[in-house]
């Protein structure tokens, strides 16, 4: 009786957010990575991608989770080379202003999971390296609704200090900036 119970609500849940705009989407653009070690830092840009899904409560408030590919930060010299792939998974709340009834403004706070993977290489020595670590996702953005179910959105994401580097003191941030499409059920 209580899977009975607990199916049902489910169910009436399950039916209540795919009554609401559920949406998926899909970004393209170009993420930052910042390397700091002892005072000095060095940026590297590479191409990033994000699959992401959610759905509003109303036109104003919603949930979002989704998958970032942040590119790749590689910087060689001499017979030295370094190489940090960071990728991310975030869950967070947006907010939702929309402006008329095609253009929106939206922001979102939450908490992205991101792994790093790491090479450095010396010569011949190469040793590989794996780090997860949470920090505070941000994100601002604007959307153009081109018709009911079918919007164009650009994006700015900021997810801090995605890896500590502990021999030296130092931290790997990142960010991206996108565009991509997004599609209401």
């Amino acid at each position: 009786m209580k899977n009975t119970i607990l199916f049902a609500m489910l169910a009436a849940l399950a039916g209540t957010a795919a009554a609401q705009s559920t949406y998926i989407g899909g970004n393209v653009g170009r993420a930052e990575q910042k390397l700091s070690i002892e005072g000095d830092s060095i940026k590297d840009h590479d191409t990033g991608f994000k699959l992401y899904g959610g759905y509003n409560f109303n036109q104003n408030f919603g949930l979002e989770a989704g998958y970032v590919d942040l590119g790749k930060m590689e910087r060689s010299g001499g017979v030295a080379r370094v190489r940090f792939e960071p990728t991310s998974v975030y869950f967070a709340a947006t907010g939702t202003l929309p402006l008329d009834p095609q253009f929106a403004l939206f922001a979102k706070a939450g908490v992205a999971r991101t792994e790093v993977k790491a090479n450095f290489a010396v010569g011949n020595l190469s040793e590989d390296d794996k780090a997860s670590r949470s920090t505070a996702y941000l994100s601002v953005g604007a959307a153009y609704a081109v018709n009911t179910n079918f919007s164009v959105v650009a994006e700015y994401e900021y997810f801090g200090k995605v890896a500590k580097i502990e021999d030296s003191n130092g931290n790997l941030k990142a960010n991206m900036v996108s565009v991509g499409v997004r599609y209401k059920f």
